[in-house]
C-alpha cells in the first residue's frame, strides 16, 4: 500500500530537481547578445551637379520583390540578372563588402532607371527593384517627371535615391521605394548618426536657388533646417562628407560666359552643427578666372578641391586644407578635362578623367603620375576609408561597365564588370 505512493514522492522530487537545475542553467547562460550595429555610410566624392538635360534611358529592376533574407543573409530583395547593357553613374557602400550601383541601360518602357547591388566588394552585381524616375543628366526628359542623380544608403537597410526634384527612400534594402512628398536634394550624406540633406526653395531652381541644408533620423521623412552662412551661390550645389568634415559647395551658373562663376564654400567640423563660410578656395591665375568644380573630404579631415581654369587650354589642378579654411594649390594635372576628384589624405590625391585615366599624387597636387595599371577613364571615383576606393568605369576603354577597386590606397587596382 505505501509502494506506489512512495514512487510517486521520488518521482515529484526528481522533477522538481530538475527544473531546478534546468532555471540554473539557463539564468548562468546570461542574456543573449545583442545584433551588432549597422556601419554607417561610408564617404566618397560625388561627381559635379548635373543639369537636368539628357539623352537616353536606363534599367529595369523596377518589380516589386518581396522584402526577405536570400539564401547568402542579404537583407534585402534576393536580386536578379543585371540588365544587359548597365552603365553606372553613382556608388555607395556601407561596408567594403555591401554597396549599391545606380545606372542606366537599355529598356522599351522608360524610365529604365536601375540599381544593382554587391554583398562581395563588387566582385559580382545582382540587379534589385529601382525608383519609377529618370537619370538626370542621361535621360531625355524635363524638369516635370521625377529626376534622380544620386544614391545613399545608411545600412543594409535604408536607403535615398535623390535628385534635384525628387526624393525616394527604401527602409528594406530597396525591395520597395516610396516617394517623400515635396522632397528633393541637391546633395545628401549620411554624417553623425542623421542624414543631411541640401534644398532649395523649389525643385529645379537654378540659377536662382537659395540652398539651405537641413538634418532628419536615418529613415524619417521629417527635416530640420540646420543654420547656414547667407552668401551661397544659386546655381547648383555638392555635399562631402568623411566622419565628422563636412563641405558644402554652392556653384554659380557658367553658361554665357558669365563674367563671375566661382563657387562659394562652407564647411563644418561638427557633422554640420555648425559652418564657416569659406568663399572661393582656388586662386587666380593672375587675372584669368579659376572655379571650384569639385569638392570631397578625407579620413584625414583634410578637404581638397577641383580648380577650374575658365580657359581653353590651361589644365586643372587642386587646393588642399588642413584646417578647413585656407587651402594651398598644386600643380597642374597631365592629360585632358579633369572630370572628378577624390582623396585619402591631405597628400594623397586622385584625379578622374574621363578620357585619359586616373592620376595621383603623394604630396598634395604639387606633382602627378598617371596610374598605368588601372582605369583607363571613368565617371566616378569615391573612396570609403584610406585604403578601399572605386572608380566607375570599362577595361582599356572599352567592354562593359564595371568597377575598379583598390585595396592599398590607390597604388593598384582591379577590374570586375557589373555583368
Amino acid at each position: 500500500n505505501w509502494v506506489l505512493p512512495a514512487a510517486a514522492a521520488v518521482l515529484v522530487a526528481l522533477l522538481v530537481g530538475s527544473a531546478l537545475i534546468g532555471t540554473k542553467l539557463l539564468h548562468s547562460a546570461g542574456p543573449a547578445a545583442k545584433p551588432s550595429p549597422t556601419l554607417s555610410q561610408p564617404t566618397a566624392s560625388t561627381p559635379p551637379p548635373s543639369n537636368p538635360t539628357s539623352p537616353a534611358p536606363s534599367s529595369p529592376a523596377t518589380s516589386s520583390a518581396p522584402s526577405k533574407q536570400s539564401s547568402a543573409g542579404v537583407a534585402g530583395p534576393a536580386g536578379g540578372p543585371v540588365p544587359a547593357g548597365f552603365a553606372g553613374y553613382d556608388l555607395t557602400w556601407v561596408s567594403n563588402q555591401d554597396g549599391w550601383a545606380l545606372g542606366t541601360a537599355p529598356c522599351g518602357n522608360p524610365p529604365c532607371t536601375s540599381i544593382l547591388r554587391t554583398t562581395d566588394g563588387g566582385a559580382s552585381w545582382v540587379g534589385i527593384p529601382a525608383p519609377r524616375a529618370f537619370l538626370e543628366g542621361v535621360d531625355t526628359c524635363d524638369t516635370a517627371c521625377d529626376l534622380i542623380s544620386h544614391l545613399r544608403f545608411a545600412n543594409r537597410l535604408v536607403g535615398y535615391a535623390y535628385g534635384q526634384n525628387a526624393l525616394y527612400l527604401t527602409t528594406d534594402g530597396g525591395s520597395s521605394w516610396r516617394q517623400q512628398q515635396g522632397g528633393y536634394a541637391y546633395g545628401l550624406e549620411v554624417v553623425a548618426g542623421s542624414v543631411l540633406r541640401v534644398s532649395a526653395q523649389a525643385p529645379g531652381c537654378a540659377p536662382g536657388c537659395n540652398f539651405r541644408v537641413q538634418r532628419a533620423a536615418i529613415g524619417g521623412d521629417s527635416w530640420q533646417d540646420v543654420s547656414l552662412p547667407s552668401g551661397g551661390r544659386q546655381a547648383g550645389a555638392q555635399l562631402a562628407v568623411n566622419g565628422h568634415t563636412v563641405v558644402l559647395a554652392t556653384f554659380a551658373n557658367t553658361a554665357g560666359g558669365a563674367e563671375d562663376a566661382t563657387a562659394v564654400l562652407f564647411t563644418s567640423r561638427d557633422g554640420g552643427s555648425s559652418w564657416q563660410k569659406v568663399g572661393e578656395p582656388c586662386p587666380r591665375s593672375g587675372s584669368l578666372e579659376v572655379d571650384t568644380s569639385g569638392v570631397t573630404a578625407a579620413p584625414d579631415g583634410s578637404i581638397s578641391v577641383l580648380c577650374q581654369p575658365r580657359m581653353p587650354g590651361r589644365g586643372a589642378f587642386t587646393a588642399t586644407s588642413t584646417d578647413g579654411t585656407h587651402f594651398a594649390a598644386g600643380g597642374p594635372v597631365p592629360g585632358s578635362a579633369a572630370d572628378a576628384i577624390g582623396a585619402v589624405s591631405a597628400a594623397g590625391l586622385f584625379v578622374l578623367t574621363d578620357r585619359d585615366g586616373l592620376y595621383r599624387s603623394t604630396d598634395s597636387g604639387a606633382h602627378w603620375s598617371k596610374v598605368s595599371a588601372g582605369p583607363p577613364g571613368g565617371r566616378y571615383i569615391g573612396f570609403e576609408s584610406t585604403t578601399v576606393g572605386r572608380v566607375i568605369g570599362g577595361r582599356a576603354g572599352t567592354g562593359p561597365d564595371g568597377t575598379w577597386t583598390t585595396t592599398d590606397g590607390g597604388r593598384s587596382w582591379t577590374y570586375h564588370s557589373f555583368g
